[in-house]
């Protein structure tokens, strides 16, 4: 399957509407090594210069990325996160990022963590995000990968395939999209396996609710055993080869 599949609701809510209050569920961090790591590869690239995250959500990613010295603007449309995200100390703007007007080419750095799926127009979206990325500068996204291990296995069971998502990408999809963005020397690559999701995943779809606690500590008791962080590269190199990981990881230069 190689096609973008569409996840367009019946009825269209309005992102600002669907949004506004996202944030006021409690929503556990995330461990931040794979952060660390990300930021790590970007500044091995581009050095710590200007980064904009967009869709920062509460301010996780920009914590970190602030605690390494980058300077960091982010963009979020959830009232609810607003707060957290200013209290982080970057630059904020509470809206769509195109509606933020950066300059051509201002930023070393972009980010887009699990954002591209939710929006009504991947293309014109990224367009903006090369428009505003440097030449020379990185792009890193990811996004749920619809050609995964757990949507094979699981079908419409799987706790991403929901009304929120308006779309779904493969890394094939995703790497055109990005070409035609703007971006060039693309590399898409698949991670990561929803543990969870396979545990309750038996019943009809829909049937219980994810737990994003459950989900966060089982993170957390991978991220601090040395045995289970191996297994979990070992793994993640399979998934990575075969290309069934649960997430696409894409880093796209301009």
């Amino acid at each position: 399957m190689c096609a973008f599949v569409s996840g367009w609701p019946a009825q269209a809510v309005d992102p600002e509407r669907r949004y506004e209050r996202y944030y006021d569920r409690s929503i556990p961090t995330s461990p931040n090594a794979r952060y660390h790591e990300w930021l790590a590869r970007a500044e091995a690239l581009v050095g710590r210069g200007r980064l904009l995250e967009v869709g920062a959500g509460s301010g996780g990613f920009v914590l970190v990325a602030l605690n390494r010295g980058w300077d960091v603007s982010a963009t979020e449309l959830s009232k609810s996160a607003l707060d957290g995200l200013r209290a982080t100390g970057a630059t904020v703007f509470p809206g769509d990022v195109t509606a933020a007007r950066y300059p051509d080419g201002c930023f070393d750095l972009v980010a887009s963590l699990e954002v591209v799926e939710h929006l009504p127009t991947p293309l014109a979206h990224l367009t903006e995000l090369c428009r505003v990325t440097r030449p020379g500068g990185l792009l890193l996204l990811t996004t749920p990968n619809f050609n995964g291990l757990s949507r094979r296995y699981l079908g419409a069971r799987w706790r991403v395939i929901d009304p929120e998502h308006l779309g779904y990408f493969t890394r094939s999809t995703l790497s055109s999209t990005l070409r035609r963005a703007g971006y060039r020397d693309v590399r898409v690559t698949s991670r990561s396996l929803d543990i969870l999701s396979w545990r309750q995943g038996s019943g009809p779809a829909g049937a219980r609710e994810f737990d994003a606690h459950a989900s966060a500590r089982l993170r957390h008791t991978i991220e601090v055993s040395t045995v289970l962080r191996r297994g979990k590269m070992a793994a993640n190199g399979v998934l990575r080869i075969t290309g069934l990981g649960d997430s696409l990881l894409a880093w796209a230069g301009r």
